[in-house]
């Protein structure tokens, strides 16, 4: 795909967005860390209406589509657990830390909308007791969908798909190849999207390359999309 003729003016303004938009991704890495879940929600995701209702997180297991249900799943549904463990003040012994590198960005040509992929070397800590913790490594590839709203760039749809995960100080070797779900923490914590459909199959690693690493593009359609129309699988799913 042959890209249009930009005027100078044209590709600084290209240069800007694609800055824009990676400094949106790594301040939602900021927010994870400090557990700013609703913050990130209102301040780092797309506001108009429409958008609203075609916003989607998704992971291994599914989607969850729409702005309430992921507020339900991200926010409300993850205080609920974290008033639920052990510690004097809600959140001590909390440890939420999924920095991004390697990143990948594709503005559409319309400048509209943009695509990004990065690859985290993740780990979640959450009190077990006073005194012990469960601590797990996550190694994980985050797509983002950015629309442009009224000139800033927001968060539309986002992708987590995890290769692999370990429990800190264990040996990754005598975990089984599949792992069952009930002992999967990540499956666990997701619990039951809008969307339930297998997204990413991290048995075979990277085979199915989804996330697929973002193309040059005219604009924004549903098979470019990291949202769920957007998964070579979606139209097979009853």
């Amino acid at each position: 795909m042959n890209a249009p003729n930009f005027t100078d003016l044209q590709l600084m303004q290209r240069v800007w967005d694609v800055e824009q938009v990676k400094k949106l991704a790594a301040k939602r890495c900021y927010y994870i860390a400090n557990d700013w879940r609703e913050k990130e929600l209102s301040e780092l995701w797309v506001t108009g209406e429409d958008a609203k209702k075609t916003a989607s997180f998704g992971r291994n297991w599914g989607y969850y589509i729409g702005m309430d249900a992921i507020r339900d799943y991200y926010v409300n549904a993850h205080n609920d657990k974290i008033a639920q463990l052990p510690g004097a003040n809600r959140g001590d012994g909390c440890l939420f830390h999924h920095p991004i590198s390697t990143g990948l960005v594709q503005e559409a040509f319309d400048g509209k909308t943009a695509r990004g992929l990065w690859y985290c070397i993740s780990q979640e800590t959450l009190p077990t007791s006073n005194t012990e913790a469960d601590a797990r490594w996550y190694m994980e590839k985050l797509a983002i969908d950015f629309l442009k709203e009224d000139g800033q760039w927001k968060i539309w749809h986002v992708v987590i798909a995890t290769d692999l995960q370990s429990e800190a100080g264990a040996n990754y070797m005598e975990q089984p190849v599949d792992l069952p779900d009930t002992d999967n923490a990540a499956y666990v914590e997701f619990g039951t999207p809008t969307l339930s459909m297998r997204v990413h199959n991290e048995r075979y690693n990277w085979l199915d390359n989804y996330p697929p690493a973002p193309v040059p593009y005219e604009t924004f359609n549903e098979d470019n999309s990291y949202g769920p129309e957007g998964h070579p699988d979606y139209w097979e799913v009853d």
